[in-house]
């Protein structure tokens, strides 16, 4: 008698790997200056320069970033950016631009002539465990389908900057699959997740707000708590309080560069006692005051918001 199946017809229960991506920005600038000693933010990022001109230094490599090439960014990739015969300056940045979309023909002719770039930006994360690849900048020479994209998402940006339709939005993501497939599975490659920290790290991501302790996140894993503590040092590389101080930091960053939300808020939203233990630690991680990391934000133009 012949099996009747339902749904999928196999007998294999089939893995998948699952990640989050999730935009926080898109944007089409002109630039005259883009020196900065240091650039490190928790999110990845995509670069293209339509005119030749710009440079980024990581590890003692230079990269002349040519017209033809994009540029993948890891999070956490720790890097220095000038433009021709520009020099970074010993700390901070300086930064001269702004949207494209708000210039006419002849105004971005006028400006292109007097040394400025055009410049497309995409910053985004994939949340658990591929945000937590290697730093690096991956460079990647466009094809023609690769181009075409660009193109599209230039041209979409000259006219709209704040709302995304699905079209370019697929756009978009299709562009981002097809860079991060570009990568290699190498760098995808991590041990075998254990499925109690994958739940663990879940809970925290999504419930960074509340307080953790060893105790409870090792009762969630049904494990002692030594034994769940070193396990997960193990696989992760830091301990369970480091990782969720880092957490309730990279979420704070990417809130003060992508939403409108108080400090105060951040601060509850993120899991701190209150602003100034906020403050306080965000500082020793960042090296920058909550409100001096979003100025910079507003600066380099990760934000519109202010």
């Amino acid at each position: 008698m012949e099996k009747l199946y339902t749904g999928d017809p196999s007998e294999i229960i089939q893995s998948f790997p699952n990640f989050n991506l999730h935009m926080h920005c898109c944007r089409y600038w002109w630039i005259k200056n883009w020196e900065h000693k240091k650039l490190s933010f928790p999110f990845w990022r995509i670069y293209h320069n339509k005119q030749k001109g710009g440079f980024m230094e990581y590890k003692h490599q230079i990269y002349d970033m040519e017209p033809d090439t994009l540029y993948l960014i890891a999070p956490n990739t720790d890097y220095s950016s000038r433009l021709y015969n520009h020099h970074i300056p010993e700390e901070g940045y300086q930064l001269t631009g702004g949207r494209i979309s708000e210039t006419t023909r002849k105004e971005r002719n006028d400006l292109l002539k007097n040394g400025a770039i055009e410049h497309l930006f995409i910053h985004f994360t994939l949340g658990y465990p591929y945000d937590n690849v290697s730093a690096g900048i991956y460079p990647f020479h466009m094809n023609k389908h690769i181009e075409n994209k660009i193109k599209s998402i230039r041209n979409y940006l000259t006219k709209n900057v704040a709302q995304f339709n699905f079209t370019i939005f697929l756009t978009l993501q299709s562009l981002i699959c097809e860079l991060l497939f570009k990568m290699g599975e190498e760098k995808w490659k991590y041990p075998v997740r254990d499925v109690r920290i994958a739940k663990v790290i879940n809970h925290i991501e999504n419930n960074i707000s509340k307080d953790f302790t060893n105790e409870s996140l090792a009762d969630m894993a049904n494990m002692a708590t030594n034994a769940f503590s070193r396990l997960f040092k193990e696989f992760i590389g830091d301990t369970l309080q480091n990782f969720i101080k880092k957490k309730r930091i990279q979420t704070a960053c990417l809130l003060l560069l992508h939403s409108d939300k108080s400090i105060d808020e951040i601060a509850e939203t993120t899991g701190f006692a209150n602003r100034y233990h906020f403050t306080r630690i965000f500082g020793k991680v960042t090296g920058f005051a909550p409100a001096r990391y979003r100025k910079n934000g507003i600066i380099l133009g990760f934000t519109d918001k202010y």
